[in-house]
Formats: structure tokens, sequence, C-alpha cells
């Protein structure tokens, strides 16, 4: 009643709207979440407010109110060709994953064309989740062309980060994890890509690459954390393209790693996370 009373009917008044739309998230009213976003979505300059709301409802976890207001803003925006736009369908694409591998092809293919209207920094987090999504539908392709395009992005970046250093200036924005995360993990999938397709020697190369990280320059516990499992995906993957490829020998070797780390259950992680 409240919404017909005083919001169709009467002023799209933000001071009301706001807390409205936070109120019905709470009670899960999906629904009337819709009603009020299609109503003062009439007036464009109202999307960036949405798109704040959606935004905070979604660090709260409240994903389904949130995708509710993605929905209709990107519709509404959908001839804008704005970074609000793209951030809108990114943020469909992780709320709509699930064990259905149907429905996560569809959204990951509805959401590609997306990806370089985003920041420049967002790309790196929006290409992860692609290569994953594409490497548990076995799509080896577009992991191997997600992954290189993370790759030489996170690099881009990498330079960059480097030089603002020198300059004792901060970035502007920062990714999900530490920069040279995208940048060992673009070679670990392309590693994983070479062993899916009986390109052992390849993965061998990729994997050298990911198992040195004296390069890296950041510090503190998540630093050392992704360098430390990047180390143990390395000796384990080293051992599994050599196991392939033919090199019984290794099988010793192998056996080593596993029990010295399935007490922690890290061994099984080997090869893509999310």
């Amino acid at each position: 009643m409240y919404i017909d009373d005083y919001i169709i009917r009467g002023s799209s008044d933000w001071r009301r709207i706001g807390p409205l739309l936070l109120r019905c998230a709470d009670l899960n009213k999906l629904g009337s979440i819709q009603r009020l976003a299609r109503h003062i979505m009439d007036n464009l300059m109202y999307a960036p407010l949405l798109f704040d709301s959606a935004e905070e409802l979604f660090k709260a976890g409240k994903k389904e109110a949130a995708a509710a207001i993605y929905e209709i803003v990107a519709e509404a925006e959908r001839y804008q060709h704005s970074e609000r736009l793209a951030l809108c369908h990114f943020r469909l694409f992780t709320i709509s994953l699930s064990d259905d591998q149907n429905r996560n092809l569809w959204a990951a293919n509805q959401f590609e064309p997306f990806v370089e209207r985003l920041d420049e920094v967002d790309q790196l987090d929006a290409l992860k989740e692609l290569a994953n999504t594409y490497r548990s539908l076995q799509r080896w392709d577009k992991v191997d062309e997600c992954a290189a395009k993370m790759g030489h992005k996170a690099r881009i970046q990498y330079d960059l980060k480097v030089r603002q250093e020198h300059r004792a200036t901060e970035p502007a924005k920062l990714p999900g994890r530490p920069l040279f995360f995208y940048i060992a993990y673009s070679d670990l999938l392309r590693g994983n890509v070479c062993d899916e397709l009986g390109n052992y020697e390849g993965a061998l190369g990729y994997i050298s690459r990911y198992a040195d990280l004296r390069w890296v320059r950041e510090q503190g516990d998540e630093a050392e954390h992704w360098k430390s499992l990047f180390m143990e995906w390395s000796e384990a993957n080293t051992c599994l393209a050599r196991l392939w490829s033919g090199e019984k020998e290794i099988i010793e070797r192998y056996k080593i790693y596993i029990e010295k780390h399935k007490v922690t259950g890290s061994w099984h992680l080997i090869g893509g996370l999310h």
C-alpha cells in the first residue's frame, strides 16, 4: 500500500525509495524491489543511486535482491555502453553461476562481450571468473583465451604499479587479489590447458613460470599465502605432467607430495580455484 500510495502515485523521492529498497531486501520482497526500481528508472538520473544500492546489497550477501536491481539498471542502460552497464552484467554473471553447467555456459556467453567495457582492474577478476567457468565446462580453447588476456592485462597493470611505487603514488583501484596472482594464475591455467591437450612439454614451460615468483614485489600475509600455494601447485603439477608424459620414476616424488599435503587437504586444489 505504501508503494502504491506514496511512491507510484506520489513523487520519486530517493529519501523514501532508498531506505524502502533496503527494507524490502531485508524482507526478501523481490517483487516490490522490482516495482520500485522500474518506477524510478523512468528517470535515468536515478541509475547511479540504484546501482549503488545494488552494490550495497551485493556486498551484504543479499544477492537475489541485488540481482533484481542490476537487471533493471542494465535493461534501462542497454544502449549507454557505460562501465556501470558492464558492471551490472558482471555482477549478474557471478550471481547466476550454479551447478547447472548449461546455465553457466549461457551466462558466460552473455557476459563475455561486456568484459572490455569494465575498468581495467575489474577486467582481471572478470577474466578469472570466465576462465574458471569455461574450465568447469572443459572449454579449453576459451580457458586459454581468457587466461592469456588476463595474464597480458595483469602484466601491464603490474608494470604501472611498479612505476607508481617509484613516484610514491597510490593506485586508484586494486583488484580482488594481489596483482601477481593474476599473472601466475594465467600461467597455471594455460599449463592446465596444455595438460588437457596432451602437450606436457608446454605445460612444464608454464609451470616453471609460476614456480619461480622471486620477481614478486608484494609483501604481507596475503602475498605469502598465494606464493606458497603456487609453489605447492607447481610441484604437484610438475609431477603430474611428467607422469602423464610417461616418466614413471616421478611416481615416488608425487607420492611424497600427496602424503605431505593430504593432512591440510591442499593437494586437491591443484589446477584451479575460484
